[in-house]
């Protein structure tokens, strides 16, 4: 179409604009072709304002993508770090609360140093009750160092290396510590046995033929010999019976500790007794 075709439709179209805007102007009200021409418009309004939308979220996908990852991955690491300390919080009470209930294993006015220690192995059998904890010479420990857990005596170091040790335990038939129970003037020797390691029991042997030793007496460290310090609880006695020579007795006792379920243990460092 040329030029001159379009120039009536362009004096139309200016003559109704100007049409529109004197009536606009002379009522105070929107012209009908206004309304329809705002009527008309609404669906491509529509639908310009949800391209944009999707242009705007598709830049953000695009732009801050990164943004957003590594601000999700730091908030991971927050709540990680968190619940670690959650985890570390409740294994300080955990060992606290074992810590007192330690020290009143022991009443003696003893003042013990300790370093804590996990079991990390166990060798159990027939001839032996050893555990392995992870701790050794570089972390403050030395041979011979007595163990304990919040139940009583657990056993002793007898192996020592940089950052691991074995501990002999008062199941087995090398340990020795010198005991005595509570309530009578019986002295004697806590040590190992063969026959009684199966049942999870030792013995004290060397108490006085006939001495009044009840059943469920309390068994502790005497502190002789220097090894463990006095007042550590060892166990209960579960009988007594006449030694094969006929001149003493002995007791089988039930250790407070059981070696089979240890996890934790203390190991002294040094200490001192003020009766």
């Amino acid at each position: 179409m040329t030029g001159r075709k379009w120039f009536p439709v362009a004096v139309l179209v200016v003559v109704l604009c100007l049409m529109t805007a004197f009536y606009t102007g002379m009522t105070k009200k929107e012209s009908p072709t206004s309304r329809a021409a705002k009527g008309a418009l609404v669906p491509a309004q529509r639908a310009v304002t949800h391209l944009a939308v999707k242009v705007a979220n598709l830049y953000n996908r695009v732009f801050f993508f990164d943004d957003l990852l590594a601000e999700n991955e730091s908030l991971k690491k927050q709540v990680s770090d968190l619940k670690q300390e959650l985890n570390d919080a409740k294994d300080a009470l955990d060992e606290n609360k074992e810590l007192r209930e330690m020290l009143g294993v022991a009443q003696r006015g003893s003042e013990f140093k300790y370093e804590t220690a996990e079991v990390v192995a166990r060798q159990m059998d027939e001839w032996s009750s050893v555990l392995t904890i992870d701790s050794g010479e570089k972390d403050g420990l030395e041979l011979y160092d007595c163990v304990i857990n919040s139940d009583g005596l657990v056993g002793y170091i007898t192996q020592i290396s940089d950052h691991s040790a074995e501990i002999t335990t008062v199941l087995d038939p090398n340990m020795q510590a010198g005991a005595m129970i509570l309530g009578t003037d019986e002295i004697g020797v806590a040590h190992g046995d063969y026959k009684q390691m199966s049942k999870g029991r030792l013995i004290v042997s060397y108490l006085n033929h006939g001495a009044a030793v009840g059943k469920g007496s309390t068994v502790e460290t005497s502190g002789s010999g220097g090894l463990f310090p006095k007042g550590l609880q060892i166990g209960t006695v579960h009988s007594v019976k006449t030694a094969s020579d006929g001149m003493s007795d002995y007791a089988v006792v039930e250790p407070y500790v059981n070696v089979k379920n240890v996890t934790r243990v203390f190991v002294i460092t040094d200490y001192s007794i003020s009766d």
